[in-house]
C-alpha cells in the first residue's frame, strides 16, 4: 500500500479518471477533522463520481456524489489543499481530500480488484442477488 500525493494543477483530470474508473464501486466516506474523532459518512453506496468546482483556475470545491443520491446530499469539501490517493499494485483503493482547515475526507472503496478480473461492469452494477 502506498499513498501518493496528486499536483494541485492535475485534480481536475484525476478526479475525473478516478470518477470514470471507479463509477460504481462500493465505497466508505469517513471524516476526521484535526482533534476529534472520526465520523462516517456513506457506507458501502456504489460512487457516481468526484468532481471538482474550479473557480479562477483553481480547485475550490470537491464533491462526492453516489448513485443513490436523491436520498442522500452529496459530500463537500470546501477549500481542498491536498489530494491524496493510496493505491495498492496499482489499484486505487482509496482517496483522501483536506481541506484548509485540516479536515480529511477519505473515501475508501470495500473491495478493490485488480483490472485484470474487471470485465467493463462495475461491482455496484451487478444484480442484488
Amino acid at each position: 500500500m502506498s499513498i501518493r500525493e496528486i499536483a494541485n494543477n492535475d485534480w481536475p483530470a484525476f478526479l475525473d479518471e478516478f470518477s470514470r474508473g471507479h463509477r460504481a464501486w462500493r465505497a466508505t466516506i469517513q471524516s476526521v477533522a484535526l482533534g476529534e474523532s472520526a465520523r462516517l459518512g456513506a457506507i458501502e453506496r456504489p460512487l457516481r463520481s468526484v468532481t471538482p468546482t474550479i473557480r479562477d483556475r483553481r480547485v475550490v470545491r470537491i464533491e462526492i456524489r453516489f448513485q443513490d443520491s436523491h436520498a442522500q446530499q452529496p459530500v463537500l469539501i470546501e477549500a481542498p489543499v491536498s489530494v491524496r490517493v493510496d493505491e495498492t499494485e496499482g489499484t486505487a483503493i482509496g482517496i483522501e481530500i483536506v481541506n484548509e482547515d485540516g479536515q480529511c475526507t477519505r473515501l475508501q472503496f470495500r473491495a478493490a480488484p485488480s483490472s485484470e478480473q474487471l470485465d467493463g461492469v462495475a461491482p455496484g452494477e451487478l444484480p442484488e442477488g
